[in-house]
């Protein structure tokens, strides 16, 4: 998935009138940030019934493989909520993520950088 192109179907489809007919900037960037964390906070709340089934706890209603599931949902919609606030706020997320974690790997004297293909092991 090319994170560019991506961007770019997901504000259309959250602006469009077959989409969410939700024009971005109806939102200030306070509302964005509630939207990612509501949705960062349903995945904590599987992610703790999924640390019953790691102890042994009794309590879950849904299998390890359907909580695996629904919090693969919900990091998902965190992610596509992530990716709005970030235009919002006219934030280039692509690449402040390749530039962070470069420095990252740099700082810690990790040789790979975004982009390189072949990782030594």
């Amino acid at each position: 998935m090319d994170m560019y192109s991506f961007s770019l179907d997901n504000r259309h489809r959250c602006e469009a009138e077959n989409g969410f007919n939700h024009p971005l900037n109806a939102w200030s960037l306070s509302d964005w940030f509630t939207a990612v964390m509501g949705e960062l906070g349903e995945a904590a709340n599987i992610a703790k019934k999924l640390n019953r089934v790691r102890d042994g706890i009794l309590g879950n209603k849904e299998s390890e493989q359907e909580l695996r599931e629904k919090l693969a949902h919900e990091l998902a919609d965190t992610f596509i909520y992530l990716d709005l606030l970030c235009q919002a706020a006219n934030i280039d997320l692509p690449s402040n993520i390749e530039k962070v974690f470069d420095a990252k790997s740099k700082e810690i004297g990790y040789p790979i950088r975004i982009g390189m293909r072949d990782y030594p092991i």
